[in-house]
Order: C-alpha cells, then sequence, then structure tokens
C-alpha cells in the first residue's frame, strides 16, 4: 500500500530478478512500497528505513516518482531473506 499523501506510482507487469543466492525469482507481487511500508513490514521506523538507504543496505529503488522512491513488495522480501541476522527465520 502507498500512503494516500503520495501520488500512487503504477504498477507493473511481472517480471524476473535474481534471487540473493543469484537464482531468477519470477516477480509476482508488484505492489510498490514507500519507506512507510518497508518500516512496517520490518518492524522499524520509516528513518531507520531511509537510514539503511543513505547506507547502502537497501536494494535501489524500482521506481522514483515527484524525488521519492518506491520498491516493489517482492523486491523487499527478497532483501529482507538475505538480511544478516535474517536468515532462515521464517518472515512476519
Amino acid at each position: 500500500m502507498i500512503a494516500s499523501a503520495a501520488p500512487a506510482p503504477p504498477s507493473a507487469s511481472p517480471g524476473r530478478r535474481r534471487g540473493a543466492r543469484g537464482e531468477v525469482l519470477l516477480m509476482t507481487d508488484r505492489h510498490l512500497w514507500s519507506y512507510k511500508e518497508i518500516a512496517a513490514h520490518i518492524r522499524v521506523q520509516p528513518d531507520t528505513v531511509r537510514s539503511y538507504r543513505k547506507h547502502g543496505l537497501l536494494p535501489p529503488p524500482d521506481h522514483v516518482e515527484g524525488g521519492k522512491p518506491y520498491w516493489y513488495a517482492d523486491t523487499v522480501r527478497t532483501w529482507v531473506a538475505s538480511r544478516p541476522g535474517n536468515r532462515g527465520r521464517a518472515e512476519p
């Protein structure tokens, strides 16, 4: 979900992406997430997610609109699965 204050960027058709281990993943969840949705997903504050991006810990945004970055939900889920300390744990 994208906050109502931000213009809703268009969703794209499913595509392919390489996973953390190099495997090809079929992207199926093409909803775009802002810092707010990513933060809710990993249970941190949006400023923490902004800090992750500033320090190069987030993947590059899949879409930028009006200077605001957005990531596909599948991009975020792949990133979460590959984060140190989260390997082998089930996603919330």
